[in-house]
Protein backbone atom coordinates (compact mmCIF):
# COMPACT_ATOMS: atom_id res chain seq x y z
CA UNK A 1 0.00 0.00 0.00
CA UNK A 2 1.30 3.33 -1.10
CA UNK A 3 1.38 5.74 1.89
CA UNK A 4 -0.97 9.10 1.08
CA UNK A 5 1.61 11.51 2.19
CA UNK A 6 3.82 9.72 -0.94
CA UNK A 7 1.15 9.87 -3.36
CA UNK A 8 1.06 14.11 -3.38
CA UNK A 9 4.16 13.72 -5.24
CA UNK A 10 2.18 13.00 -8.53
CA UNK A 11 0.85 16.87 -8.49
CA UNK A 12 4.89 18.00 -9.54
CA UNK A 13 3.85 16.66 -13.01
CA UNK A 14 0.43 18.18 -13.17
CA UNK A 15 2.25 21.49 -12.38
CA UNK A 16 5.07 20.71 -14.98
CA UNK A 17 1.97 20.14 -17.35
CA UNK A 18 0.16 22.96 -16.25
CA UNK A 19 3.51 25.35 -17.50
CA UNK A 20 3.66 24.02 -21.03
CA UNK A 21 3.37 26.25 -23.69
CA UNK A 22 5.53 28.63 -23.37
CA UNK A 23 7.56 27.39 -25.71
CA UNK A 24 5.45 28.00 -28.04
CA UNK A 25 6.22 31.22 -28.46
CA UNK A 26 9.22 30.84 -30.49
CA UNK A 27 7.17 29.31 -33.34
CA UNK A 28 6.27 33.01 -33.57
CA UNK A 29 9.31 34.48 -34.29
CA UNK A 30 9.11 35.83 -37.05
CA UNK A 31 6.57 37.75 -35.91
CA UNK A 32 8.03 39.26 -33.48
CA UNK A 33 10.13 42.35 -33.58
CA UNK A 34 13.92 41.85 -31.84
CA UNK A 35 12.89 38.10 -30.54
CA UNK A 36 16.53 37.37 -29.68
CA UNK A 37 15.94 40.22 -26.65
CA UNK A 38 12.70 40.08 -26.41
CA UNK A 39 11.85 35.93 -26.07
CA UNK A 40 13.78 35.48 -22.98
CA UNK A 41 12.27 37.73 -20.83
CA UNK A 42 8.55 37.01 -22.04
CA UNK A 43 9.59 33.72 -20.97
CA UNK A 44 10.39 34.02 -17.51
CA UNK A 45 7.80 36.90 -16.83
CA UNK A 46 5.64 34.68 -18.02
CA UNK A 47 6.67 32.13 -15.82
CA UNK A 48 6.87 33.88 -12.73
CA UNK A 49 3.12 35.13 -13.39
CA UNK A 50 1.64 31.76 -14.49
CA UNK A 51 2.54 30.50 -11.28
CA UNK A 52 1.62 33.33 -9.37
CA UNK A 53 -1.87 32.69 -10.86
CA UNK A 54 -1.45 29.35 -10.01
CA UNK A 55 -0.38 29.28 -6.22
CA UNK A 56 -3.29 31.99 -6.03
CA UNK A 57 -5.92 30.28 -7.36
CA UNK A 58 -5.10 27.21 -4.84
CA UNK A 59 -5.23 29.30 -1.92
CA UNK A 60 -7.91 30.78 -2.37
CA UNK A 61 -10.05 27.42 -2.98
CA UNK A 62 -7.62 25.95 0.17
CA UNK A 63 -9.01 29.09 2.12
CA UNK A 64 -12.92 28.86 0.87
CA UNK A 65 -13.00 24.98 0.94
CA UNK A 66 -11.53 22.17 3.65
CA UNK A 67 -8.63 20.82 1.99
CA UNK A 68 -10.05 17.26 2.59
CA UNK A 69 -13.64 18.61 1.14
CA UNK A 70 -12.20 19.63 -2.54
CA UNK A 71 -13.27 17.68 -5.28
CA UNK A 72 -10.81 17.02 -7.73
CA UNK A 73 -13.26 17.49 -10.58
CA UNK A 74 -16.14 20.12 -9.08
CA UNK A 75 -13.26 22.00 -6.75
CA UNK A 76 -14.14 25.62 -8.08
CA UNK A 77 -17.42 25.29 -8.33
CA UNK A 78 -16.98 24.18 -4.88
CA UNK A 79 -15.01 27.20 -3.75
CA UNK A 80 -17.41 29.67 -5.86
CA UNK A 81 -21.11 27.90 -3.97
CA UNK A 82 -19.44 28.43 -0.85
CA UNK A 83 -18.08 31.49 -0.92
CA UNK A 84 -21.02 33.19 -2.90
CA UNK A 85 -23.21 31.65 0.37
CA UNK A 86 -21.31 33.18 2.67
CA UNK A 87 -21.54 36.54 1.15
CA UNK A 88 -25.17 36.34 0.43
CA UNK A 89 -25.23 36.63 -3.49
CA UNK A 90 -25.80 32.57 -4.18
CA UNK A 91 -28.07 33.28 -7.18
CA UNK A 92 -24.68 34.13 -8.61
CA UNK A 93 -23.58 29.73 -9.00
CA UNK A 94 -25.41 29.03 -11.59
CA UNK A 95 -24.40 32.10 -14.33
CA UNK A 96 -20.69 30.94 -13.24
CA UNK A 97 -21.37 27.09 -13.83
CA UNK A 98 -22.64 28.26 -17.14
CA UNK A 99 -19.55 30.64 -18.15
CA UNK A 100 -17.64 27.93 -16.66
CA UNK A 101 -19.07 25.09 -18.98
CA UNK A 102 -18.64 27.61 -22.15
CA UNK A 103 -15.05 28.31 -21.24
CA UNK A 104 -14.51 24.62 -20.82
CA UNK A 105 -16.00 23.78 -23.91
CA UNK A 106 -13.86 26.66 -25.98
CA UNK A 107 -10.82 24.99 -24.72
CA UNK A 108 -11.53 21.44 -25.45
CA UNK A 109 -12.52 22.93 -29.30
CA UNK A 110 -9.31 25.05 -29.16
CA UNK A 111 -7.42 22.10 -28.30
CA UNK A 112 -9.29 19.78 -30.45
CA UNK A 113 -8.76 22.48 -33.47
CA UNK A 114 -5.20 22.67 -32.71
CA UNK A 115 -3.76 19.28 -31.94
CA UNK A 116 -5.70 18.04 -35.51
CA UNK A 117 -3.40 20.03 -37.27
CA UNK A 118 0.00 18.27 -36.27
CA UNK A 119 -1.26 15.31 -38.04
CA UNK A 120 -2.58 17.22 -40.90
CA UNK A 121 0.55 18.86 -41.12
CA UNK A 122 2.43 15.03 -40.88
CA UNK A 123 0.09 13.87 -43.74
CA UNK A 124 1.22 16.68 -45.48
CA UNK A 125 4.79 16.26 -45.48
CA UNK A 126 4.03 12.11 -46.05
CA UNK A 127 4.96 11.37 -42.59
CA UNK A 128 1.55 10.06 -41.98
CA UNK A 129 -1.13 8.79 -44.30
CA UNK A 130 -1.45 11.47 -46.87
CA UNK A 131 -5.23 10.98 -46.40
CA UNK A 132 -4.96 13.58 -43.32
CA UNK A 133 -3.96 15.96 -45.43
CA UNK A 134 -6.97 16.47 -47.04
CA UNK A 135 -8.99 19.61 -46.77
CA UNK A 136 -12.80 19.78 -47.03
CA UNK A 137 -13.64 20.98 -50.42
CA UNK A 138 -16.23 23.65 -48.80
CA UNK A 139 -15.04 24.83 -45.40
CA UNK A 140 -11.44 24.33 -46.52
CA UNK A 141 -10.48 22.35 -43.14
CA UNK A 142 -8.69 19.26 -41.90
CA UNK A 143 -11.64 17.50 -41.99
CA UNK A 144 -10.25 13.90 -42.02
CA UNK A 145 -7.20 14.75 -39.43
CA UNK A 146 -10.15 16.30 -37.34
CA UNK A 147 -12.02 13.08 -37.69
CA UNK A 148 -9.79 10.82 -37.09
CA UNK A 149 -8.63 13.01 -33.82
CA UNK A 150 -12.04 13.47 -32.49
CA UNK A 151 -12.66 9.28 -32.99
CA UNK A 152 -9.33 8.73 -31.51
CA UNK A 153 -9.98 10.70 -28.09
CA UNK A 154 -13.05 9.54 -27.68
CA UNK A 155 -12.03 5.96 -27.70
CA UNK A 156 -9.42 6.71 -25.13
CA UNK A 157 -11.93 8.62 -22.86
CA UNK A 158 -14.38 5.17 -23.08
CA UNK A 159 -11.33 3.29 -22.30
CA UNK A 160 -10.37 5.51 -19.28
CA UNK A 161 -13.63 4.92 -17.62
CA UNK A 162 -13.34 0.74 -17.61
CA UNK A 163 -13.35 -0.05 -13.98
CA UNK A 164 -13.36 3.30 -12.60
CA UNK A 165 -15.07 5.97 -11.47
CA UNK A 166 -15.65 9.67 -12.91
CA UNK A 167 -13.12 11.10 -10.61
CA UNK A 168 -10.72 8.12 -11.55
CA UNK A 169 -10.99 8.06 -15.01
CA UNK A 170 -10.02 11.65 -14.46
CA UNK A 171 -7.25 11.61 -12.66
CA UNK A 172 -5.82 8.65 -14.87
CA UNK A 173 -6.51 10.53 -18.15
CA UNK A 174 -4.77 14.20 -17.00
CA UNK A 175 -1.74 11.78 -15.57
CA UNK A 176 -1.08 10.17 -19.29
CA UNK A 177 -1.43 13.57 -20.85
CA UNK A 178 1.42 14.81 -18.69
CA UNK A 179 3.25 11.83 -20.06
CA UNK A 180 2.61 11.98 -23.68
CA UNK A 181 2.92 15.49 -23.74
CA UNK A 182 6.25 15.75 -22.28
CA UNK A 183 7.62 12.83 -24.00
CA UNK A 184 8.81 15.65 -26.76
CA UNK A 185 10.84 17.96 -24.13
CA UNK A 186 13.04 15.08 -23.24
CA UNK A 187 13.88 15.23 -26.97
CA UNK A 188 14.10 19.06 -26.41
CA UNK A 189 16.36 19.15 -23.80
CA UNK A 190 18.43 16.48 -25.31
CA UNK A 191 19.04 18.65 -28.04
CA UNK A 192 20.20 21.77 -25.84
CA UNK A 193 22.13 19.35 -24.13
CA UNK A 194 23.83 18.35 -27.80
CA UNK A 195 24.28 21.75 -28.95
CA UNK A 196 25.76 23.10 -25.70
CA UNK A 197 28.52 20.41 -26.14
CA UNK A 198 29.22 21.05 -29.79
CA UNK A 199 29.47 24.72 -28.72
CA UNK A 200 30.35 27.47 -31.47
CA UNK A 201 31.02 31.06 -30.00
CA UNK A 202 28.71 32.37 -32.96
CA UNK A 203 25.85 31.66 -30.74
CA UNK A 204 23.72 33.78 -28.55
CA UNK A 205 23.96 31.77 -25.09
CA UNK A 206 26.99 30.54 -23.48
CA UNK A 207 28.21 27.18 -23.47
CA UNK A 208 27.38 26.64 -20.11
CA UNK A 209 23.96 28.50 -19.73
CA UNK A 210 23.00 25.93 -22.81
CA UNK A 211 24.40 23.07 -20.55
CA UNK A 212 22.71 23.99 -17.63
CA UNK A 213 18.96 24.68 -19.00
CA UNK A 214 19.32 21.28 -21.19
CA UNK A 215 19.96 19.35 -18.01
CA UNK A 216 17.58 21.34 -15.17
CA UNK A 217 15.25 20.80 -17.93
CA UNK A 218 15.80 17.50 -18.90
CA UNK A 219 16.03 16.29 -15.22
CA UNK A 220 12.86 17.94 -14.72
CA UNK A 221 10.83 16.40 -17.45
CA UNK A 222 12.09 12.98 -16.59
CA UNK A 223 11.20 13.30 -12.62
CA UNK A 224 7.46 14.67 -14.10
CA UNK A 225 6.93 12.34 -16.00
CA UNK A 226 8.24 9.11 -13.28
CA UNK A 227 5.85 10.71 -10.80
CA UNK A 228 3.18 11.19 -12.88
CA UNK A 229 2.88 7.08 -12.42
CA UNK A 230 2.20 7.52 -8.84
CA UNK A 231 -1.49 6.98 -8.16
CA UNK A 232 -2.84 10.21 -6.26
CA UNK A 233 -5.07 9.76 -3.69
CA UNK A 234 -8.56 9.67 -5.85
CA UNK A 235 -7.24 6.53 -7.35
CA UNK A 236 -8.74 3.09 -5.27
CA UNK A 237 -7.26 0.19 -8.13
CA UNK A 238 -3.44 1.25 -8.00
CA UNK A 239 -3.16 -1.85 -10.03
CA UNK A 240 -5.26 -0.92 -12.97
CA UNK A 241 -4.27 2.67 -12.62
CA UNK A 242 -0.45 1.51 -13.57
CA UNK A 243 -1.58 -1.18 -16.31
CA UNK A 244 -3.94 1.26 -18.17
CA UNK A 245 -0.66 3.86 -17.37
CA UNK A 246 1.85 1.77 -19.39
CA UNK A 247 0.02 0.38 -21.70
CA UNK A 248 -1.38 4.06 -22.86
CA UNK A 249 1.89 5.04 -22.66
CA UNK A 250 3.85 2.06 -24.71
CA UNK A 251 0.52 1.87 -27.16
CA UNK A 252 0.65 6.03 -28.02
CA UNK A 253 4.44 5.90 -28.50
CA UNK A 254 4.80 2.30 -30.38
CA UNK A 255 1.87 4.01 -32.65
CA UNK A 256 3.80 7.15 -33.22
CA UNK A 257 7.23 4.93 -33.66
CA UNK A 258 5.47 2.64 -36.68
CA UNK A 259 3.87 5.83 -38.38
CA UNK A 260 7.47 7.40 -38.29
CA UNK A 261 9.72 4.94 -39.57
CA UNK A 262 6.82 3.72 -41.79
CA UNK A 263 6.30 6.51 -43.90
CA UNK A 264 9.66 8.43 -43.38
CA UNK A 265 10.97 5.06 -45.42
CA UNK A 266 8.02 5.32 -47.89
CA UNK A 267 9.10 9.58 -48.52
CA UNK A 268 12.40 8.74 -48.75
CA UNK A 269 12.65 7.44 -52.32
CA UNK A 270 9.74 9.78 -53.02
CA UNK A 271 12.67 12.74 -51.95
CA UNK A 272 15.44 10.63 -54.20
CA UNK A 273 12.88 10.56 -56.99
CA UNK A 274 12.39 14.31 -56.76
Amino acid sequence: RIPSDFRLISAFGVICFGLVGLELASIMGDEIRDPDRTLPGAVAIGGVISGLLYVGATLTLLIAVPKDQIGVLAGIMQAVSHLAGRIGVAWITSPFALVLSLSIAGIASAWLAGSARIPFVAGLDSYLPQGLGKLHPRYATPYVALIVHASLSAMFLAMSFVGAQVKEAFVTMLNLAVVLQLVPFLYMYGGLIKLGLAYDRRGYYSKGTLLIAGWSGLLTTALAMAVAFVPSHQIESVWLYEIKMVVGTLFFVALAAFFFFVYSRRKLPQEVGA
